[in-house]
C-alpha cells in the first residue's frame, strides 16, 4: 500500500466520524444511550463506502510449497514383447504410480517411448522403432528449469537416432534394466554405408563394420549377394581380443536401375540371435554421360593428370580449352578453372549468369585480386609470398563418402601465401598444414549456392599426389576414384524440378512407410496450397492404393499404412496440373526389433553414471523408490509469491455496508427517529 493511499483512508476514517457525530450529537441533539451505537454504525457505512471509492491496492504473501518432478519414461517398442518383459514393465509403471511416499515426495509424470514421446496413456508393445535420445532431447527442453530426475524403463537397445549414450544430460537418469542381462555368442553386421547412386559401368564403394561378442575364436564368411547372385564374399576371423572388422570394397554397375543387395556374415553354430546377421542395401545406377571442361591460361602437368583421373571413369569425357577459345557452357556439367587470371572474367559472368558448377584450382599464378571480385563464395587476402601446403585429410566431411587415401605422405602444394575465407557454407575436405602446424583451413574445400555447387583446390603441382599415390599403392585407381567422387558430386546440379519427394529404397513390413514432398511455384518458393496424391502398385499382385499427402510445415508428407512385404512403384502427382514424378520402393518381411536378444547394460550403466545416476534391475525397484526417497538433491521448494489485491474486489466489505446500515434503520425505526 502506498503512503498517498494510507493518507486517503486515514482522511476518511476521519470525515466518517465527522459526519456521523455531525449527524447524531450535533444535528438531533438526543441523548439516549443508542446514539453512540448509531454513530458508530453511520461510521461504519461511510468509512467503507469511503474505502471503495478509494480502492487501495492490498499486498499479500502467498507461501507455495513446490514438489521436484520426476519424470517415468517407459519403452513402449515391441522388442520388450519379444523379450516377454511386458509383464514386468507393466508391474513397474503401477508400483510407481502407487506408491505413496513417492508421489507425496514428487510430482511424477509418465511418459512413452518408441519412435516419439507421449504421454503414457496405455502400453501395446506394438511400435517398430525405438529412438531412445529422443525423449532425453524433450526432456532437457521440458524440464531445463526443474529438478526432475528422470527413472528410464527399458531394455536400452536403440534402432535409429543419436547414440543417446554420448548426448548431453542435465537430470540423473534412473535406469531400470528389463530384459535378458546374459551376453550370448553373436556376429553381427553393425553398419554399412552405401552411396545411393552410381554411375553405369563404375564401381561404387562400400563400407562394413562387423561385430563379434564372444570368448572363443572363429571364422567365418561375409558376403553379399544381388538377388542370388554372389558379387562379393571375404573370410573373417574373430576373437575376445579382435572383436571388430571394418570392411571397405567396390561393387561394379552394370546395369541401369534400381538394385538390391544382402549383406550377410556367416552363423555361428551356437548363435542365438541371427537377425542381425544379415542387413539390406540399395543402390541406383544412373547411365549419365559428363562432360567437363578445363579451361586455362597456360599448360601444367597438373592439367594432364586430372584429365587421366576424370576420363578413368568411363562416363566422363574431358575437353582441354584455352582462354580464348571458342566455348558453349551449356555443354558441359562442370567447369575447371585452372588458376583463373582477369582474363577469364567473361567466362565467370557466364558461369554466374548460367548457374554452371565449376571447380577452382589456384596457384602460384593466380591473380586473386581479380579472382576476389570475379565470384562470391570465397576470398584470400595475400601477399608476394608463395607457401607449402601439406594436406591433411577431414574424417568429418559429409557431403559425400571420402577415404584417406594416404594423404599424409603427399607432397605440399603451392600457393599465395594468405588467410581464405568464405563467404557460403562450406565443408573441408583437407585441411592445410603448414610446416609441423595443422590449421583447420581448407586446402580443398566444398560448397553449396542457389542452384549451384563448387570447389575450390587452393595450390598447384597436385599432379604429384597422383604420382605419390602410385608409388605407394602401385595404382592410380584410389587417387582417380577420390578425385571422380568429387567430379561426381559437382556434375551433380541441385535438383530446380518443382515438384521432389524424398523417401528411402528399402522399409520393413512393420514401420511407417513415409514418402515426403516438396512443391515450389513458378517463383521457386514453397507452394503450400497444393492438392497432392501419391499413388502405389504392389508389382506382384498389382493392388494398387492412392493415399493423399498432408501438409508438414515447408513439405508434404504422405503415410503409407497397410502395406505387405514387397516390390512397389509409386507416382506422386498434383490434382487439377500436369505435374508428376515416381518412383520404387521395397518392403522387407522383417522386424527390426527382433534383431535383440538382450538388454543393452552397458550403455544404461555408462548414461546412469554419467549423469550421477543409477542403474537398478526389474526386481530392485524397492531399492530404487527408497534411494529416491532418502536422497537430499530432491526436496520441495518454499516459494513466496506476492499477490496486489484491489479492496474493491472484497465482497464482504460491501455486505458491511449492506448490515451497518440495515441495523442503523431498524435501530431508528424502533427509537422513532424515522
Amino acid at each position: 500500500m502506498t503512503t498517498e493511499n494510507f493518507l486517503c483512508i486515514i482522511g476518511a476514517a476521519i470525515i466518517a466520524l465527522l459526519i456521523a457525530i455531525f449527524h447524531y450529537f450535533y444535528k438531533s441533539k438526543s441523548k439516549e444511550r443508542s446514539v453512540i451505537l448509531l454513530t458508530f454504525l453511520r461510521f461504519l457505512s461511510l468509512f467503507a463506502l469511503f474505502l471503495l471509492l478509494i480502492n487501495p491496492k492490498v499486498e499479500q504473501s502467498i507461501i507455495k510449497t513446490i514438489k521436484p518432478k520426476l519424470v517415468v519414461a517407459v519403452d513402449n517398442s515391441s522388442s520388450i514383447k519379444y523379450m516377454n518383459q511386458t509383464d514386468e514393465v507393466l508391474s513397474l509403471v503401477e508400483s510407481i504410480k502407487n506408491n505413496k511416499d513417492l508421489n507425496e515426495k514428487f510430482n511424477i509424470n509418465f511418459f512413452s517411448f518408441s519412435d516419439d514421446v507421449q504421454l503414457l496413456d496405455s502400453l501395446s508393445f506394438d511400435n517398430s522403432q525405438t529412438n531412445i535420445s529422443k525423449p532425453f532431447k524433450q526432456f532437457s527442453e521440458l524440464y531445463k528449469n526443474d529438478i526432475a530426475p528422470i527413472i528410464l524403463i527399458t531394455d536400452g537397445n536403440q534402432t535409429y537416432g543419436a547414440d543417446y549414450e554420448y548426448l548431453t544430460i542435465n537430470q540423473p537418469v534412473y535406469s531400470i534394466i528389463v530384459g535378458d542381462t546374459t551376453k550370448y555368442v553373436d556376429l553381427r553386421i553393425s553398419q554399412q554405408n552405401v552411396n545411393r547412386y552410381a554411375y553405369l559401368k563404375n564401381k561404387f564403394p562400400v563400407e562394413v563394420f562387423l561385430n563379434y561378442e564372444g570368448k572363443k575364436p572363429v571364422n567365418t564368411t561375409f558376403t553379399i549377394f544381388k538377388g542370388n547372385q554372389k558379387v562379393y564374399s571375404k573370410k573373417v576371423s574373430f576373437s575376445k581380443e579382435n572383436n571388430s572388422q571394418n570392411l571397405s570394397f567396390h561393387l561394379p554397375t552394370a546395369k541401369v536401375g534400381t538394385h538390391y543387395y544382402t549383406s550377410r556374415i556367416g552363423q555361428l553354430d551356437n548363435e542365438k540371435n541371427t537377425v542381425n546377421n544379415t542387413k539390406n542395401f540399395v543402390v541406383e545406377v544412373i547411365d549419365e554421360q559428363s562432360k567437363t571442361l578445363i579451361l586455362t591460361s597456360f599448360l601444367h602437368p597438373d592439367i594432364g593428370a586430372l584429365k587421366k583421373s576424370i576420363e578413368s571413369n568411363k562416363q566422363r569425357n574431358v575437353i582441354i580449352k584455352k582462354i580464348g577459345d571458342k566455348i558453349q557452357l551449356k555443354d558441359y556439367q562442370l567447369v575447371i578453372l585452372y588458376q583463373p587470371t582477369n582474363s577469364f572474367n567473361t567466362i565467370f559472368s557466364q558461369l554466374t549468369t548460367e548457374k554452371t558448377n565449376y571447380f577452382v584450382i589456384t596457384g602460384s599464378k593466380t591473380d586473386w585480386n581479380f579472382l576476389n571480385n570475379a565470384q562470391e563464395h570465397f576470398s584470400k587476402m595475400t601477399i608476394n609470398q608463395t607457401e607449402n601446403y601439406t594436406p591433411v585429410f577431414n574424417q568429418g566431411y559429409t557431403s559425400f563418402i571420402t577415404d584417406d587415401i594416404g594423404f599424409e605422405d603427399f607432397p605440399p602444394l603451392i600457393d599465395m601465401f594468405g588467410e581464405v575465407k568464405f563467404k557460403t557454407s562450406f565443408e573441408s575436405l583437407l585441411f592445410q598444414q603448414v610446416g609441423n602446424y595443422i590449421t583447420e583451413k581448407p586446402l580443398l574445400a566444398t560448397y553449396e549456392a542457389t542452384n549451384m555447387r563448387g570447389a575450390v583446390l587452393f595450390g598447384e603441382n597436385s599432379w604429384r599426389w597422383r604420382m605419390t599415390s602410385k608409388l605407394e599403392r602401385k595404382t592410380f585407381v584410389d587417387y582417380d576414384n577420390y578425385i571422380n567422387k568429387i567430379i561426381q558430386y559437382l556434375s551433380s546440379n541441385i535438383n530446380s524440378k518443382r515438384l521432389t519427394i524424398d523417401y528411402r529404397s528399402i522399409y520393413y513390413a512393420n514401420e511407417n512407410v513415409r514418402v515426403s514432398a516438396n512443391y515450389l511455384d513458378k517463383n521457386y518458393m514453397f507452394y503450400s496450397s497444393a492438392t497432392v496424391w501419391l499413388s502405389v502398385v504392389n508389382r506382384e499382385t498389382n493392388e494398387k492404393k492412392r493415399f493423399p499427402f498432408l501438409l508438414n510445415g515447408n513439405s508434404y508428407l504422405a503415410s503409407l499404412s497397410g502395406l505387405e512385404a514387397g516390390n512397389y512403384n509409386f507416382n506422386v502427382s498434383l490434382e487439377n496440373q500436369n505435374v508428376k514424378t515416381n518412383g520404387s520402393f521395397k518392403i522387407l518381411e522383417f522386424d527390426v526389433e527382433q534383431q535383440f536378444v538382450n538388454a543393452n547394460v552397458d550403455k544404461l550403466k555408462s548414461i546412469s553414471e554419467k549423469t550421477k545416476g543409477e542403474i537398478y534391475f526389474a526386481d530392485a525397484v524397492t531399492k530404487l523408490t527408497s534411494d529416491l526417497l532418502i536422497d537430499k538433491k530432491f526436496v520441495s521448494i518454499q516459494k513466496s509469491e506476492k499477490k496486489s489485491n484491489s479492496i474493491i474486489d472484497w465482497k464482504w466489505l460491501l455486505a458491511v455496508i449492506i448490515v451497518s446500515l440495515s441495523i442503523e434503520w431498524f435501530i431508528r425505526k424502533y427509537k422513532g427517529l424515522i
